[in-house]
């Protein structure tokens, strides 16, 4: 069997390049809906306005009141601009800030809404000093620029400094006004809850206007109906050393990281050996959570790979030989679960100093043979 493994390495070494595509990162919120999302600095935001309707423990967020009713409330609802369904679908809804602030959660698991520290950073990270950040009213010069969608297809003109040059894309949607219920400002203003309180009466929020570039900060009444953006959730990250042998090595990736280019990842391994595995070789340049890898490196080192740890993880097998990676710690192969039974007992190969062993232990980093009597999915978990 080693030897077979051996023959097929050799023989299959030059191989036809494939091209990676890549795919933009999304998240779902209980109603279904997809929310595109952007890396700002160190944070992951929502792209697009929120427009769920259930919390997140299935309960309805309470909706359809009149001009008066909305004015009266002191508990969650949101409003649909104009009562026009299509303003929810490209602008988003319209949270009073109880919605923001209750325990049953508007925001999708894993998300939040913004708080003001938040904001902040955002707008800090944008060019705003600090200064400016903890001060009241229009602040900065080109940052709230930074953050609108470019252009007059939803924004009224001039649409003064529009640039999204974050991919913030922030829309106008309006407002339904605390005081009388009444809708404005569609196309004109943006304005977006934090989740932070001023007092009993008022929180924190954003406005962003169609002739200004700048960002105001101010604190308004709770029964307002305003937008709400979510940003992901902090995770801490972990690093993981990964040693490797002078030649060729199976490697893998055991973290969640930004970049995984091989070239960032190994970037003492020699440029243009990193090959795939389905079948047949494929020169790759990224490095998927999962899969195993040959790479070959000049000489006798490690590498240091920073990022979010992988607590579970699905990878899909075809039927015949496999490589593999594990996550972010040793495992035992007899934890891998393997619910239809597809690993073949006694194929699971590691690879060092030029030899193949049976491999009792999935380390981080490293990459791995096996074999499967069928299609199918295997499940490796920190649990």
């Amino acid at each position: 069997m080693i030897q077979y493994i051996k023959h097929l390495y050799a023989v299959s070494l030059f191989v036809l390049m494939v091209p990676v595509i890549w795919g933009q990162d999304t998240v779902t919120d209980i109603d279904g809906n997809v929310y595109q999302t952007v890396q700002i600095g160190d944070q992951l935001w929502m792209k697009e306005n929120l427009k769920v309707m259930h919390y997140n423990n299935g309960d309805e967020i309470p909706t359809g009141y009149s001009n008066d009713d909305w004015a009266n409330l002191s508990t969650g609802a949101y409003a649909v601009y104009d009562d026009n369904e299509s303003n929810a679908n490209t602008y988003g809804n319209l949270y009073n800030w109880y919605a923001v602030d209750d325990s049953r959660a508007i925001a999708p698991e894993g998300w939040h809404v913004s708080t003001d520290d938040e904001i902040k950073e955002l707008e800090m990270y944008l060019g705003m000093s600090q200064e400016e950040a903890d001060s009241w009213g229009w602040r900065g010069t080109d940052e709230g620029g930074k953050l609108k969608e470019a252009g007059t297809a939803h924004w009224a003109s001039p649409n003064t400094g529009a640039t999204n040059e974050s991919g913030f894309t922030a829309l106008p949607g309006g407002s339904r006004f605390y005081n009388d219920g009444i809708y404005q400002n569609m196309g004109g203003l943006g304005y977006f809850w934090s989740s932070s309180e001023d007092d009993s009466n008022y929180a924190w929020t954003r406005l962003l206007s169609y002739n200004f570039s700048g960002i105001h900060r101010g604190n308004y009444n709770k029964r307002s109906g305003f937008s709400v953006r979510c940003v992901k959730d902090d995770t801490e990250t972990g690093t993981i050393l990964v040693p490797y042998s002078s030649g060729w090595n199976i490697v893998g990736l055991p973290l969640d990281v930004e970049d995984a280019s091989y070239s960032i990842l190994f970037p003492e391994s020699i440029e243009g050996t990193l090959y795939s595995f389905n079948g047949g070789y494929n020169l790759a340049t990224i490095v998927t959570n999962g899969e195993g890898y040959w790479l070959r490196f000049n000489e006798e080192g490690s590498t240091t790979i920073t990022g979010i740890p992988i607590n579970e993880l699905t990878i899909s097998l075809n039927e015949g030989w496999n490589l593999i990676s594990g996550i972010n710690i040793s495992l035992n192969i007899s934890a891998i679960h393997d619910p239809d039974g597809i690993i073949i007992a006694g194929t699971i190969y590691g690879f060092a100093l030029g030899g193949y062993s049976n491999a009792e232990i999935l380390e981080p980093g490293k990459g791995y043979w096996v074999r499967a009597n069928s299609s199918g999915s295997i499940i490796l978990t920190s649990d």
